[in-house]
């Protein structure tokens, strides 16, 4: 995405691009460029993108103030208790 910021000279100066890096992948800055007419503005242009999205967390967790509950698997004896 492209951005205009339009600034003092004062706010280029104390760091208002390096704002932005913090929130947003900053691929290009420009030099400031004054404003037309009697405007004490300057104007700074900015090529930036989102930052990719962390990729999910996957952890898995064991239990340690309750005592696991596995329950047997029952498996039929005879072929006789596998029909219905």
């Amino acid at each position: 995405m492209k951005i205009r910021l339009e600034l003092t000279p004062d706010e280029v100066a104390a760091g208002a691009v390096e704002a932005l890096r913090e929130i947003y992948d900053v691929h290009e800055v420009s030099r400031p460029y004054r404003n037309r007419g009697n405007s004490v503005l300057v104007r700074v242009y900015v090529t930036a993108a989102y930052p990719p999205a962390p990729r999910p967390v996957r952890a898995r967790a064991t239990r340690t103030d309750q005592p696991t509950r596995r329950t047997p698997i029952r498996r039929p004896d005879t072929p006789r208790e596998l029909e219905p």
